[in-house]
């Protein structure tokens, strides 16, 4: 089958889990947001509201924006993706945890295919990750999707898939997707899409994974899963074909 899009997750995706950036991320970076724009009380009472809603819809701004409107936020408190979005772009470590990767950005450039990327988080925090990458080159605005080009949807939905898709002028069943999470390899899969998993090197991913997104680890058994590479540099020598001058999905 002919291929001619590539789409990729982005955290714990074009960089490995075991850098501890995203509990970084998704540790006191959150819940200190919550206390300091959102009025919440504690970091504590903040953790138990984003734990809550990003259980339910695995986007933390998705999951803030579910919790405004069943009130369960701080009386007068309002939240807009921007401001997560530019808390975490001004505020993360993202030098102490990542950086470029020479054969990965070596082998993209070498790829025939449409390169695409898509995260559930907001796209200012994202383009500042594949810049510490040295990647947001590879992906052009058109071709780079934050949670809020797809909201009020957000993977796992299809819906969130297809308006990618739709948006790049691709159809699932010539697109391949590229992702650490289950959830979203799974909703791939029943679109008709091919799905690679990013299982993470060595053997601290799943425990990290699990800190990280309770429930959602890796699983490279899961019949959804059609490839697996333990990280993003690995691709072009796990699926060589992607790369010919007609690339095509393995028979």
């Amino acid at each position: 089958m002919a291929v001619t899009t590539l789409i990729f997750d982005i955290d714990d995706t074009l960089y490995d889990v075991g850098t501890g950036f995203t509990a970084h991320r998704n540790g006191d970076a959150v819940f200190s947001f919550m206390v300091s724009k959102l009025g919440f009380a504690s970091m504590a009472e903040a953790q138990v509201v984003r734990d809550e809603f990003f259980a339910k819809h695995h986007s933390t701004v998705k999951g803030l924006t579910v919790a405004e409107s069943e009130g369960r936020l701080p009386a007068g408190a309002h939240f807009e993706a921007e401001m997560l979005a530019e808390w975490w772009a001004e505020g993360l470590d993202f030098t102490g945890y990542l950086r470029p990767d020479e054969e990965t950005i070596a082998s993209f450039r070498r790829c025939p295919l449409k390169l695409v990327a898509f995260t559930n988080g907001p796209k200012r925090y994202a383009a500042r990750v594949l810049e510490t990458l040295g990647l947001r080159e590879l992906f052009p605005d058109g071709r780079f999707f934050g949670v809020e080009d797809v909201m009020p949807a957000c993977k796992p939905e299809p819906e969130a898939f297809a308006k990618v898709l739709e948006a790049v002028g691709s159809t699932a069943a010539e697109s391949v997707m590229v992702e650490d999470s289950m959830k979203n390899i799974r909703a791939c899969k029943s679109m008709g899409m091919r799905t690679v998993l990013v299982k993470g090197r060595g053997g601290h991913h799943q425990t990290q994974s699990e800190a990280t997104k309770p429930g959602d680890a890796p699983d490279a058994a899961d019949p959804a899963v059609d490839a697996v590479v333990a990280e993003v540099a690995e691709l072009e020598k796990v699926l060589p074909q992607l790369w010919k001058s007609s690339p095509s999905w393995p028979a």
